[in-house]
């Protein structure tokens, strides 16, 4: 201790001296620590003086990725850069990276309003703490995230951070009867025929949104009822754009000649197919471009899901969504004679099986019939 009343440290970093001074005998002996642990990596003393700006522009940089990664989409892009400005540096830009702490970080996840934003609000901090530990912002003794969950409103269920997918429970699918009540008063509201074909093709086929709004003539097979998905639309907030399929899966998925509702689907399809040339889009939007999910969903969707009768939930939004319908192909596909979960999962353009299992397969009600199977 000095003759000030205060604590220095005093090192050596690349041949020069260095010192610093601290209030507090706690105080010193947590800067030692630090500067112990920089030094024993080979990082620079300076960046505990560095505030949280520089671990977001960090995460946001585009040369920061290592060449084996994937380069970020421009949707993954604007989406993690929305989370930064929104949550991330209005907590942390001014604070000293060597302070962050755990209290930092539970206050940034605190902000979510719902599950999903708190999910992915969450793979936004564990990428950026990862982005942070790697190039020396971070040390591992700061711990960051350990232990910090986010806390729902009353009412509303928790989301498990850990858990990658959960189980899509039986009243999250629209059931036949719906889709085909869906589907007849799009076609009905619209004055367009194959706006009833749209939903029940995405809801036999498992089709993604923005697979669904690239789909062209020329990757539809009728006479097998096979379907080529090896791109989507992708929206950003200025453009439409193409992009590989979600994980860059290409795959091949069916549809079958009728639907459980009864509509003639291969039919239906083969009319749309001798509509249009080899490069047009099945279902574009009324100027002919790739639709806007927004746009369908207020002139398209609502309208229809009115007048079909599908049900809301008690904060008035929707039970089922267009996204429900990919459900329906999935347990339809499943329940099928023969059916394997691998071939429904390639089917799906799911990244494992995995994911299709957890989704799809329910534990407890499998685990019973296989017990009750065995103890006949």
């Amino acid at each position: 201790m000095g003759p000030d009343g205060y604590w220095r440290l005093r090192w050596v970093e690349s041949d020069r001296r260095r010192e610093t001074t601290a209030a507090s005998h706690d105080e010193v002996v947590a800067k030692a620590s630090d500067l112990v642990a920089r030094l024993s990596q080979g990082r620079p003393t300076d960046l505990a003086q560095a505030h949280g700006d520089v671990l977001v522009a960090h995460y946001l940089d585009p040369g920061r990725r290592p060449v084996r990664g994937r380069a970020w989409s421009v949707r993954h892009r604007e989406e993690q850069e929305a989370y930064c400005r929104r949550f991330v540096s209005p907590v942390i830009a001014t604070v000293e990276l060597g302070r962050l702490s755990r209290l930092h970080f539970a206050t940034i996840l605190a902000q979510a309003t719902t599950a999903s934003v708190a999910a992915h609000l969450r793979r936004c901090l564990s990428a950026m703490v990862g982005a942070g530990l790697e190039e020396g912002l971070l040390l591992g003794r700061q711990d960051v995230l350990r232990g910090v969950r986010w806390a729902p409103p009353a009412g509303e269920a928790a989301d498990d951070e850990e858990t990658a997918v959960g189980f899509v429970e039986e009243t999250d699918i629209p059931t036949a009867g719906a889709v085909a009540a869906l589907a007849a008063a799009a076609g009905a509201r619209s004055g367009v025929w194959w706006r009833e074909l749209q939903p029940l093709l995405v809801a036999y086929s498992g089709l993604r949104w923005g697979e669904m709004a690239a789909l062209t003539a020329d990757r539809v097979d009728p006479a097998r009822r096979r379907i080529t998905v090896d791109r989507q639309v992708i929206e950003t907030r200025h453009a439409l754009g193409l992009a590989p399929p979600k994980n860059r899966r290409r795959r091949t998925t069916m549809y079958p000649a009728r639907t459980p509702g009864g509509a003639d689907l291969a039919a239906l399809v083969t009319r749309r197919l001798s509509e249009i040339g080899p490069g047009d889009l099945l279902f574009p939007s009324p100027k002919g471009c790739w639709p806007r999910r927004s746009n369908y969903r207020r002139n398209t969707f609502e309208p229809a899901a009115i007048a079909a009768g599908w049900p809301r939930r008690p904060d008035g939004r929707w039970a089922w969504t267009f996204h429900s319908l990919r459900h329906v192909f999935a347990t339809w596909a499943l329940a099928q004679p023969g059916a394997r979960i691998e071939d429904v999962s390639r089917l799906m353009g799911h990244s494992t099986v995995r994911v299709t299992q957890d989704l799809y397969i329910s534990a407890d009600g499998d685990l019973f019939e296989r017990f009750f199977m065995a103890t006949e």
